[in-house]
């Protein structure tokens, strides 16, 4: 239910905010091909009910498909227009229409074709029809340069078929089983990231910034509970009510109207509001800074100070008998006010979630590594000391089954659950290595450790014998 809830606020936010964007795709959509500006295809939803999903059109209309439902990069029914909408990710936008009608979520297994969905086993059937199918997963996000794999392979689709899906369908099948808020939340995170920092363009200003370097200040200061970012976090978010406030007079006067219908009092009185509302989120413990770390609670305390300092504010104003204010602003002001510090926190949490990978780059080959160990023995241990932070390593974290080891810090590591746990893609998303340090452990428990490990979908290294590790000085 509160998945739901948030899907449709967040859709319906987003359909408007973005209104303008959609209109100008729409039209170039329109003015570079022939043809509609969406294109609608039979996928499979919720309890395997067909439904045909929106997406902007980034293919001639003309063409025949030639029996394939999957598009490599190369794909030469692929517009000028769509090459764009595509390595942005913008065709995807409609798809919050989708999400509105309830046929789709924001996060969720990628719907699939009829013809390929035939290929899941009853298992994979039962689990992934279960629920409602996203516009976003960890498994989409893994495999964000589909295009380009596919334009690699002699055959697209037997490579799709027997190497991209069963990867995609093991990791929408964790996904499902350990589905939570916080992994939609970090879905979307990343998934904005992604969008608003692609690989590619930011490699021309890394070029110019030393971004290891750089990105390791941004991440050591984001990580920083100081006063000077408490202070940075009051501003921000006093910043972005004040923000609010202007759109929904933009909401409920438009653009024409906007500023002659405002009173000569209206901007103090914005002054006003937006202390009632700092104050508010104060009061009822809003986080004020490390944002990285937003998650449920906060939203619902967010949404709670809104609530309290919006019925304030309306009160004060009427009682001040400030009649010009429009009531309609009154009314809407916190929820839009909500949602654009709960915006504000996701955005932060993508520039960290961002820092946090470009600062563990390293070396000469330039590739990140981020582990996950099994195991918080001495084994772990001995590990940590010789690799964390070395040679471009960065531990992320341990996992071990042991209760009593459950949020202890190994070297400034914690460790964060049971082994199981790396199963989970919110957990392991961002992470290139599993390493499995149980030495003292029996066969069966290493077997077990290895098989999930392997579930994960990451690269697997194992430590053979403790006595082969020592601690570098």
């Amino acid at each position: 239910m509160l998945k739901r809830l948030m899907d449709i606020v967040v859709a319906a936010l987003a359909l408007v905010l973005l209104a303008p964007l959609l209109a100008l795709v729409a039209l170039w959509i329109k003015l570079d091909s022939p043809g509609p500006v969406f294109f609608r295809q039979e996928r499979v939803g919720r309890h395997g009910k067909p439904f045909r999903i929106f997406k902007f059109r980034t293919m001639t209309a003309s063409q025949p498909a030639g029996g394939l439902q999957i598009t490599s990069s190369q794909d030469a029914r692929i517009t000028r227009a769509g090459a764009f909408l595509r390595s942005t990710k913008l065709d995807e936008l409609p798809q919050l229409i989708d999400v509105l009608r309830g046929t789709m979520s924001l996060v969720g297994p990628r719907p699939e074709v009829p013809r390929y969905v035939s290929e899941y086993s009853a298992v994979q059937r039962e689990r992934l029809l279960s629920v409602r199918p996203g516009i976003t997963d960890f498994a989409s996000l893994r495999f964000r340069n589909e295009g380009d794999l596919l334009a690699k392979a002699q055959d697209p689709e037997r490579e799709y078929l027997e190497v991209i899906l069963p990867d995609k369908l093991r990791v929408a099948s964790n996904y499902v089983e350990h589905a939570s808020l916080t992994a939609d939340l970090r879905a979307l995170g990343l998934t904005l990231r992604t969008v608003f920092l692609p690989q590619r363009p930011l490699q021309k200003v890394m070029n110019v910034i030393e971004h290891q370097r750089f990105w390791g200040r941004v991440e050591a200061r984001l990580q920083q509970d100081s006063p000077v970012n408490r202070v940075l976090a009051m501003a921000a978010d006093g910043l972005m009510v004040l923000a609010c406030w202007h759109l929904t007079y933009l909401f409920r006067l438009g653009v024409e109207r906007w500023q002659p219908a405002r009173a000569w009092y209206d901007d103090l009185v914005s002054v006003g509001v937006v202390l009632a509302y700092l104050l508010a989120l104060q009061l009822l413990g809003a986080r004020q800074a490390l944002w990285r770390y937003f998650a449920f609670e906060d939203m619902r305390r967010i949404f709670l100070a809104c609530l309290v300092a919006g019925a304030f504010s309306a009160v004060w104003i009427r009682m001040a008998e400030l009649e010009k204010v429009a009531r309609a602003v009154l009314v809407l002001h916190p929820v839009f006010a909500a949602l654009g510090l709960i915006l504000l926190r996701m955005l932060l949490r993508m520039v960290w979630e961002h820092a946090h990978a470009v600062a563990a780059q390293a070396g000469g080959d330039g590739q990140t590594r981020r582990a996950i160990i099994l195991g918080a023995g001495e084994t772990a241990r001995r590990l940590l000391a010789g690799l964390h932070r070395r040679q471009g390593w960065k531990v992320e974290m341990l996992l071990d089954d042991a209760p009593a080891l459950q949020g202890v810090r190994i070297a400034g590591v914690p460790v964060v659950g049971p082994l199981a746990r790396v199963r989970d893609p919110s957990v392991t998303a961002g992470a290139t290595h599993v390493i499995v340090a149980l030495t003292s452990a029996d066969g069966a428990a290493r077997d077990r450790a290895l098989a999930l490990a392997e579930d994960s979908g990451l690269t697997v290294l194992t430590v053979p014998e403790a006595d082969d590790l020592n601690p570098v000085g």
